[in-house]
């Protein structure tokens, strides 16, 4: 496929990269990017009858969240929730694109370091105002390094924030700071055009300053949860099911139209689409590879971009990945455009870097296409010499034992066994599968404990900088103990980089000495194929895993 086609088929993924203007100036409510084409749409025009206001949207998690505490919940299944019970200072609207949301306006100056935020007047389900201090408290608890919060880096664009997380400073010297009870200011340590964007994230969500003090254990029930946005949690029976109401007290409650939304943990594709079928669920966003072809062509599924990429992470300090060019051969022998016609069937792109689709450079090119392949899919010839060659610089007549880890769902399931099979046949090499429920996979992989893992990493917010910047050396989402100075180096300078050319040709350097060491294995540049009940209108897909139900109407059937 053609870089231009592909450009084609993805550009609504470039909406994300849009959010990094917004950091220039309060967005207007009816701004809209560039037109945009697209397969097939990720949200429907809303239903012609009236709404039924006693509805609940019936949804699956899948698996039990990790957490309910933001910065704690740093995966899509909590995000789903936290999505639809939180909201922050902005929210993406239908374009995803940052709207004012628990701020109702802020100014920029400074050259672009200070923020300065006027919160709406507002409440939190329990009837307490939502005020700055909430911010403050959230934000500084979220980098407090007593914490070990994984989503702590995200705020590391703060000034003083990661310093204190680092132990090398105090929670005074965080640079957020409520001036009264609705005016926050936050002070970056450089210009982050994309500023607005990652605070859109559920990590940046405000906790309830009382309830946080007074329960350290607030977010491990329904009970003791406290929400801002549109729903509240009424329910949480722990690998089972979530249930949310209308929130009566969220500011913008007009134009919620459920009365809630139950979840349930179904991590069964089939299951989950039998379920569908039988009208007991009202959309799922994954379906069997047996019917899939059948339901994108006759239009039932439908193909929402993601600004995600897929890839399997290569544990630098377990052999034999701890050579360069084993872990080269492992990624050059595998056929990705096979995995993606036979298995995924959702039309992703073969990914040979990291950085997906959809981010453009400041003179409009886009990254992926300036930044191109790192390596040849498939190249066997190429992968049986690197082999032969790591094993030789190793001493080794037999390579040691290889396992590759994924968490427990079909399609993850699927794609191992497929891999197994290519690193067989076009390696000779027999490697072990080993498969974990989704949160003991989600902590042994933080913990490094696997020597290969499938990971999809979503962009936390509309930057390049994002993909590349989790593998600096200690960083909690490396995760495969890959460390290079030099690679560090441009990272770092990227992050306080103030002129855009010089910024976006750190970040290529980057990612070109990331895979010249190649400690992932790429798959695919990432797609969501999902089917929805005719009935049921105005799910917001974005592209960074979002699910926003917050506009969904269901007309009676």
């Amino acid at each position: 496929m053609s870089m231009k086609k592909i450009l084609k088929v993805f550009s609504t993924v470039a909406l994300m990269s849009s959010l990094a203007l917004a950091g220039c100036s309060q967005p207007a409510a009816n701004s809209k990017p560039a037109d945009t084409a697209q397969p097939q749409q990720a949200t429907q025009e809303a239903p012609k009858a009236d709404a039924n206001a006693k509805a609940f949207l019936r949804a699956n998690l899948k698996t039990e969240p990790v957490s309910l505490d933001p910065p704690k919940a740093y995966d899509p299944v909590a995000f789903e929730v936290l999505y639809n019970v939180l909201e922050g200072l902005v929210r993406l609207d239908e374009n995803h694109m940052t709207q004012p949301a628990m701020a109702e306006k802020w100014e920029i100056s400074e050259g672009g370091k200070k923020y300065t935020f006027k919160l709406r007047d507002s409440k939190w389900s329990n009837g307490d105002p939502v005020t700055a201090h909430d911010f403050e408290v959230a934000w500084k608890r979220m980098v407090d390094p007593k914490n070990g919060f994984p989503a702590a880096f995200l705020a590391f664009v703060i000034e003083g924030a990661e310093k204190f997380n680092k132990g090398e400073g105090t929670a005074e010297d965080v640079k957020v700071k409520a001036l009264d009870d609705k005016t926050l200011e936050v002070r970056l340590k450089a210009p982050t055009g994309y500023f607005l964007s990652l605070v859109a994230t559920p990590v940046f969500y405000p906790v309830n300053k009382k309830n946080v003090e007074a329960n350290s254990n607030w977010s491990a029930e329904a009970a003791t949860i406290v929400s801002n946005g549109p729903f509240t949690l009424t329910e949480w029976t722990h690998d089972q099911s979530v249930k949310a109401v209308k929130n009566e007290n969220y500011w913008d409650k007009d134009k919620v139209k459920l009365a809630g939304i139950n979840w349930v943990m179904i991590n069964d594709e089939n299951t989950q689409f039998q379920m569908f079928q039988a009208g007991d669920l009202d959309n799922i966003e994954s379906v069997p590879k047996d019917v899939k072809g059948k339901l994108l062509g006759s239009g039932e599924a439908k193909i929402a971009p993601e600004a995600a990429t897929s890839f399997y992470r290569l544990n630098t300090a377990m052999p034999p990945f701890t050579n360069k060019n084993v872990r080269k051969a492992f990624a050059l022998a595998v056929n990705r455009q096979l995995i993606i016609d036979r298995v995924t069937q959702g039309k992703q792109v073969p990914a040979m870097g990291i950085v997906p689709i959809g981010f453009p450079e400041p003179d409009g090119k886009d990254f992926r296409q300036v930044g191109g392949d790192f390596f040849k899919d498939n190249d066997l010839e190429q992968a049986k010499a690197l082999l032969a060659q790591g094993m030789k610089e190793e001493g080794w007549s037999t390579l040691p034992e290889v396992t590759l880890t994924y968490d427990t769902n079909d399609l993850n399931k699927t794609i191992a066994q497929v891999l197994q099979e290519m690193f067989k046949k076009n390696l000779g090499v027999e490697v072990k599968l080993d498969s974990r429920e989704w949160k003991v996979f989600l902590a042994e992989q933080r913990a490094s404990e696997h020597q290969v893992s499938l990971s999809t990493f979503y962009a936390d917010y509309a930057d390049p900088l994002n993909f590349i910047e989790i593998f600096q050396t200690g960083h909690p989402g490396n995760r495969i103990n890959y460390s290079n100075k030099a690679f560090d180096e441009l990272i770092q300078k990227a992050s306080i980089e103030p002129d855009e050319k010089t910024r976006f040709a750190l970040m290529h350097d980057a990612e070109k000495m990331f895979f010249d060491d190649m400690p992932v294995l790429p798959l695919y540049y990432s797609t969501k194929v999902f089917v929805e009940q005719p009935n049921v209108k105005g799910i917001l897909r974005h592209p960074a895993s979002l699910m926003d139900y917050k506009t969904v109407e269901i007309a009676p059937k």
